[in-house]
């Protein structure tokens, strides 16, 4: 628990700023990540969640809503918008923005968005999407990108874009929800656990949960005998080594 006052801080105080970040697989190398630091936080995200449910009452009985039986559970749906803008840039405590300051690499704001859109699209080897992780503070949504708009604003004089809105739907859940429910219960990191990930996970994301480290899922891969991080027997729980 904090104090009044120390809520009141991060609030309205000064102080570091946390950004928002956009984790994927490298498209490239799937085995390794991309870590995408946002320029400017969200004004809001929503998540939205559902439960399947049908009405059990007999025929000729009115329906109560104790008389409910609920068939399947259904996964969260956060939407986020965001901005990405390579155009100036603004030092720390100064709020003068400053001339218009080109990147040395035209094509990153169209490499990311280009990145960001492979997302939507089904990886050839492992006939699924790759995932994206929304993480903002303490809080980690990861899932699938279901729903994607890029509105390209301003361009340079080669035609390449500098700046862009982006919209998207993440279908997935918060890291933390399923922890507390059991789905992939947290253990110490300093002792052999065992934890068992679904066809959505990949080793990486498992390293960078336990030891904050993708780079550990060659330990993983190795304690379980996995010669191929893509085939993972989900069936099986994973023991998870103390580094």
């Amino acid at each position: 628990m904090i104090s009044n006052d120390e809520r009141r801080k991060l609030i309205w105080g000064d102080g570091t700023l946390i950004k928002a970040t956009l984790t994927y697989p490298d498209p490239l190398d799937k085995n390794k990540k991309k870590s995408i630091e946002v320029q400017f936080n969200p004004a809001e995200y929503s998540i939205s969640r559902g439960v399947n449910s049908s009405e059990t009452n007999g025929k000729g009985q009115n329906a109560t809503p104790e008389q409910q039986q609920q068939e399947q559970e259904s996964l969260a749906t956060m939407q986020v918008k965001l901005r990405l803008d390579t155009t100036t840039y603004v030092e720390e405590d100064d709020e003068v923005e400053k001339y218009p300051d080109y990147l040395k690499d035209e094509n990153e704001l169209a490499g990311i968005c280009k990145d960001l859109s492979m997302l939507t699209k089904i990886t050839p080897d492992s006939h699924k999407n790759d995932l994206l992780c929304f993480s903002w503070g303490t809080m980690e949504f990861y899932g699938i990108v279901t729903s994607l708009t890029i509105q390209y604003q301003m361009f340079n004089r080669n035609g390449q874009p500098v700046r862009a809105n982006i919209e998207m739907s993440i279908k997935g859940e918060e890291k933390e929800l399923l922890n507390d429910i059991g789905a992939n219960p947290r253990q110490s990191p300093d002792r052999t656990k065992y934890r068992r990930i679904n066809p959505r996970e990949e080793l990486w994301m498992l390293a960078d949960m336990e030891y904050d480290d993708a780079s550990c899922w060659k330990e993983i891969a190795r304690e379980n005998g996995i010669l191929n991080p893509r085939k993972v027997d989900y069936t099986k729980r994973l023991k998870i080594p103390a580094l």
